[in-house]
């Protein structure tokens, strides 16, 4: 990827509008048909790709460093990982909470096992911390990353069990024939599956 010589406070500025917008148009869930009309206005809007365009210098690179860069940080970011997730107008659920929605009560999240791509923590039961498991959680557009993430890792010798969350929104739920497809793949590949609602 390549790297811009733009400002740290210009791009902080313009993260943190993208950051707004993009919280009131639930991004997370929002159709890709639906992504590329914005990326398409952003690009030209003179508060993103105008500020952006003297340090990047053509607009077809500014519709890549915005997919590269703030888009794709955004759901960390929302779940309070990563540089930008001080610009967040709207944070996510923190994931101690998806966890007891998930799991129900009783466990810790060790957030210095945290991995970033996917998300993902380690957990331990709080009556034996002998129960551990990996807990990785995305929106349900992901689920397939949180599947491969687990299995890789297993191949690769991990030997707890997984748990993989997809999330889904009010205004987005996830369907109830998609669940059930999600609980058939990760028990056939030895996974546990959970969904949960964000908010």
């Amino acid at each position: 990827m390549t790297k811009y010589a733009i400002p740290t406070d210009l791009e902080e500025e313009v993260v943190r509008f993208l950051y707004k917008r993009m919280a009131d148009l639930n991004w997370i869930y929002l159709p890709d048909s639906e992504r590329t009309r914005h990326y398409v206005a952003w690009t030209s809007d003179p508060d993103v790709g105008g500020r952006l365009l003297p340090f990047i210098g053509k607009p077809e690179k500014i519709r890549t460093w915005l997919k590269d860069r703030p888009m794709k940080e955004y759901v960390r970011a929302t779940y309070g990982v990563g540089k930008w997730a001080p610009l967040v107008a709207k944070p996510s659920t923190p994931v101690s909470e998806l966890v007891v929605r998930a799991l129900g009560p009783g466990w810790t999240v060790d957030l210095e096992a945290l991995v970033i791509k996917p998300l993902c923590v380690t957990i331990r039961r709080e009556d034996d911390e002998e129960t551990e498991r990996r807990f990785a959680w995305a929106p349900m557009r992901d689920f397939k990353h949180l599947a491969w993430a687990a299995i890789a890792a297993q191949a690769g010798g991990d030997a707890l069990p997984w748990v993989i969350c997809t999330v889904d929104s009010f205004v987005r739920k996830i369907t109830p024939e998609q669940k059930v497809t999600n609980e058939r793949i990760a028990k056939r590949l030895g996974l546990i599956s959970a969904h949960v609602t964000d908010g």
